[in-house]
């Protein structure tokens, strides 16, 4: 059987982040599961989440994830940090961040992949998501561990996001301010924290129309059942 295949190697869509990304493919937070489904036979969707890793750890990490090589098949890269980020340093030093090394860690993520390939045209970067103390304090009591966010602190965090945008000129989603314009953003949260799946709906809603310009020339990949030379299936399947 021939292994020649005319079709170019199948685009990646790749989500890079902390657990709002790893499960992002999960019940609630399923807005990694939607964009693949969005994207079903033009993108493989990669999820290169970390639960409770940091803008630190995961600039380290990215040349790692995405080299040279693998960067000319890039379709897309989201960029969502920022969440653990923003715990105070006083209770909680091992995760956070200052904010202002914090912004250079983006613009410093934003710079390499440019560097390796990947166009700021592609590159989009969610802000972290509104944050409940309560519902938070309640899921940190159970683990015996202190609350160490603010609400506060968090915006803080998102509206850099948002500035680093801006200067960079990469895409914004201010997935933040965004839930607040809801009365149940709350609701959008199921632990304080990670989105829900409410939540998860909102983020998809609010990256289709980006992902949607940046695959807009791609091709599904393979002609239809009903396009097949069913006669000479080859001819079609190459």
């Amino acid at each position: 059987m021939s292994t020649t295949n005319s079709y170019p190697k199948w685009p990646t869509f790749v989500l890079f982040g902390d657990s709002i990304t790893q499960y992002s493919f999960s019940e609630d937070g399923c807005w990694g599961a939607l964009l693949t489904d969005h994207l079903q036979r033009k993108c493989d969707v990669l999820n290169r989440g970390f639960s409770g890793y940091n803008s630190r750890w995961c600039k380290i990490m990215l040349p790692k994830i995405i080299t040279a090589d693998t960067a000319k098949n890039v379709a897309g890269v989201t960029l969502f940090l920022g969440a653990n980020d923003s715990n105070a340093g006083d209770t909680n030093p091992r995760q956070h961040v200052p904010l202002s090394e914090f912004k250079q860690n983006m613009a410093d993520i934003i710079e390499y992949l440019q560097s390796v390939g990947i166009a700021r045209e592609k590159i989009i970067m969610i802000s972290p998501p509104a944050y409940n103390i309560d519902a938070w304090r309640v899921e940190c009591d159970k683990k015996g561990k202190p609350c160490s966010k603010t609400a506060e602190n968090t915006q803080k965090y998102a509206a850099s996001c948002v500035e680093l945008c801006k200067e960079t000129g990469i895409w914004s989603v201010d997935l933040h301010s965004e839930m607040l314009k809801n009365e149940n953003w709350k609701e959008m949260l199921n632990d304080g924290l990670h989105l829900s799946t409410i939540g998860s709906r909102l983020l998809f809603k609010l990256l289709q129309p980006i992902v949607d310009k940046l695959t807009s020339g791609l091709p599904m990949n393979y002609p239809l059942w009903d396009e097949v030379d069913y006669e000479n299936p080859n001819s079609s399947l190459q």
